[in-house]
């Protein structure tokens, strides 16, 4: 009863219960087989016993791969109570050809009992997992793969484990982990349990007993701490149990306190037995200094009822105490007879996400919500209890700038992930609006952020930058052509050189090149250039150019630098962005005062009701056959026009016979054309690339431009020189 009174009143066990994670089922499960497994082989009960830890294992390893740790385990249950058993018979075999036969018929009944209660495991694992029903295999290699994976991985974001950050934190880990996490009844017990061995060890060898019959009238010969038979006799399995788990995990280079908690049942288990012994020596102890009594039949009692219950009212008392008092998040209980919270912040890795709504509900209640973005470490924790929209972050520096408000948490400045730099680049601009305490440690920071409009995620190249999130400063109001547009761009510097520069452009579904212009560093918002550390958040600032005649529509932005890296041949490296964050629209708008550029021949001449084209820009020297023609063409809009317009267009010869043609030419090529209209007024540049064929007899033609639904409507223009 008191062992199940720690259990049930464990603040890590608890805590752990509250969350979607799979130790406190996992723990829960394992603990339950073992003992069923201790009930059936320790006290030779029905089969019933016998299944239900099958059952109870399958369960366990549906909760977590560790669990496959009972398959060892209960078979080495299985032997230890198949010897012992032998062993208590082998009186009855007179030779050595009878004990074999003892012990060669016990390990045929015991590996009998090892297939039932495999075989009920795995007809749980099989019926409650839906996966096993249709891809057995490939589910088993998942949890194999990903579990070794976990285990030799080391924690990605490191681990902060007396005042150290690591991947592995070493052997130390879980028992120092133990210590703040235990509750003290449970730590006293343990420590009182060796002690109270030695009492009764002692006091049994220095004290005969005096008996009459079968009575014994001493009562310090009374056992203290295994008056209970069953407790000597799972005593060395249990430490066995908790050995080889403890062994298991310490092995893993990734480590988490809450992998050990399918231990914690049984310290907590040996941490009564040692209150218990306490409690019994006292009363022995008591009853040893009363008058002598006459013999009487009754047996002696080793502690009484009454007894049990003021140990069961003490730990209510004292776990109530410590779970109220970290109520209602109960991960902000540590051990105060190890210094509690203050000196676990010290030593341990701590902070589950406790105190964040704390947070939401501070900003909710100082900003208006759905126009405030917050970026927030653990969001899946903030978001439910913030009313605006949320970000998370975790080593994507954008993200954090992409805020207006950014929450640091404890555990992430402990391990100073991802890295000081972004803690200095905040600490440095800004002071924190707002400090979430709890238990006397600092647990959240919300600071104020940049609200940069765009950022990305995990767009590093590697030695040398990464892309960390733009903005225009204007907002993302479509660009006007003839017209400029003002950006910031921000960087992380991992080696790049500075005559590396940054570009913005504008491409279309060609991936043609309409507008480009490149960035400057923002001399006052950098530091020096001698005092770049890699990570360093670095902005840049640029204007995008919108050359008068791109066609209205959407187009893509690409973000990139140009690079004099000898393995990059094209000379430049891009981001890539998602198409969302990506999409820009040129506006439409009438351009009176629009002017051909030079070069370009002026033409004037309408196309049917809804074009005219202006002029044409064409080579002057002659091409080869297969060679590839480039030429640009000038239109006004008259009349509202689908972007996704084409036409067609000849090589004619001076007598009017086409000599080649090419169809379904599109005026432009924006993105999402179909939905995109061109207004009256509009100025439309088109580019063609116009490949010969490779027989085209040398000679001076002219294009002509047909509208595809009339044919008749045609428009001739400019010459061209095929050439041999």
């Amino acid at each position: 009863m008191v062992a199940a009174a720690f259990i049930a009143l464990d603040p890590f066990h608890i805590a752990l219960s509250r969350v979607i994670h799979h130790d406190a089922l996992s723990a829960t499960f394992m603990t339950l087989a073992v003992l069923t497994a201790f009930v059936y082989w320790g006290q030779n009960t029905g089969k019933k016993w016998l299944v239900a830890s099958g059952v109870l294992t399958g369960f366990a390893f549906l909760s977590k791969s560790p669990a496959l740790y009972l398959m060892p385990f209960v078979a080495l249950v299985g032997l230890w109570f198949m010897v012992k058993g032998v062993r208590s018979r082998e009186y009855e075999a007179g030779s050595t050809g009878e004990k074999s036969a003892l012990y060669l018929a016990a390990l045929k009944r015991t590996i009998l009992d090892g297939l039932i209660w495999f075989a009920c495991a795995v007809v749980v694992f099989f019926i409650f997992w839906p996966a096993m029903w249709v891809a057995p295999m490939e589910a088993l290699e998942t949890v194999f793969f990903i579990g070794s994976k976990y285990a030799t991985g080391g924690h990605a974001k490191g681990n902060f484990f007396w005042g150290e950050i690591s991947k592995d934190p070493g052997p130390f880990f879980y028992p120092v982990s133990w210590l703040f996490r235990t509750s003290p009844l449970v730590l006293v017990g343990l420590i009182t349990l060796p002690i109270v061995w030695l009492l009764e060890r002692t006091t049994n060898k220095s004290k005969p007993t005096q008996s009459t019959g079968d009575q014994q009238l001493n009562p310090n010969h009374s056992s203290l701490i295994t008056h209970h038979s069953s407790f000597t006799k799972y005593l060395p399995l249990i430490l066995l149990y908790i050995l080889g788990y403890y062994l298991l995990m310490t092995v893993g280079e990734k480590k988490q306190e809450r992998y050990f908690l399918p231990v914690y049942p049984w310290l907590n288990l040996l941490g009564a037995a040692g209150l218990v012994g306490l409690a019994n020596y006292l009363w022995l102890l008591i009853k040893s200094r009363r008058p002598a009594q006459p013999p009487s039949n009754r047996p002696i009692t080793p502690y009484p009822l009454p007894l049990t219950g003021l140990l069961l009212a003490i730990i209510l008392l004292i776990n109530g105490y410590l779970l109220a008092q970290n109520f209602p998040y109960y991960f902000t209980y540590y051990n105060p007879l190890v210094g509690g919270p203050a000196a676990a912040a010290n030593i341990l890795t701590i902070g589950w996400g406790e105190g964040l709504d704390l947070a939401a509900n501070y900003l909710n209640n100082q900003v208006n919500p759905s126009q405030t973005r917050v970026s927030s470490w653990y969001q899946s924790t903030f978001a439910p209890f913030y009313k605006g929209p949320a970000i998370s972050y975790s080593k994507e520096k954008g993200k954090a700038l992409a805020g207006d408000y950014v929450i640091f948490y404890v555990n992430q400045t402990q391990r100073q992930f991802p890295d000081e730099i972004m803690f200095d680049y905040f600490t440095r601009r800004f002071n924190p609006q707002q400090v979430i305490s709890l238990q006397g440690i600092d647990y959240a920071w919300v600071y104020p952020s940049l609200g940069i409009d765009h950022y990305v995620e995990d767009q590093t190249y590697t030695g040398i930058a990464s892309l960390l999130a733009w903005q225009w400063l204007d907002g993302d109001a479509p660009l006007r052509p003839g017209d400029s547009a003002e950006f910031e761009l921000y960087w992380e510097y991992l080696g790049k050189e500075v005559d590396e520069p940054f570009f913005f452009r504008l491409v279309d579904t060609q991936g043609r090149v309409w507008a480009e212009n490149q960035s400057q560093l923002d001399g006052d918002r950098n530091p020096p250039r001698e005092n770049w550390r890699e990570g360093e958040i670095l902005v840049e600032t640029g204007r995008l150019d919108v050359p008068a005649g791109t066609p209205p529509g959407l187009y893509q932005l690409q973000i990139g630098f140009y690079t004099k890296a000898p393995a990059v041949t094209e000379g430049e490296l891009l981001f890539q962005i998602p198409p969302d964050e990506a999409s820009r629209i040129v506006a439409s708008v009438p351009q009176p005062d629009f002017s051909l550029p030079a070069g370009t021949t002026r033409v004037d001449q309408p196309l049917g009701d809804s074009l005219t084209l202006l002029g044409a820009t064409l080579p002057q020297k002659g091409f080869p056959p297969g060679s590839t023609v480039p030429i640009d063409l000038y239109w006004q809009v008259e009349s509202l026009l689908p972007a996704d317009s084409e036409l067609h267009l000849g090589l004619m010869t001076e007598t009017g016979e086409a000599r080649q043609a090419w169809f379904n030419l599109s005026l432009a090529e924006t993105f999402n054309a179909a939905d995109t209209g061109w207004q009256a007024g509009d100025i439309i540049l088109t580019r063609w690339q116009l490949e010969l064929l490779p027989d085209i007899s040398p000679g001076q033609y002219h294009f002509e431009l047909v509208l595809p639904d009339n044919i008749e409507i045609t428009l001739p223009f400019g010459i061209l020189t095929v050439v041999e």
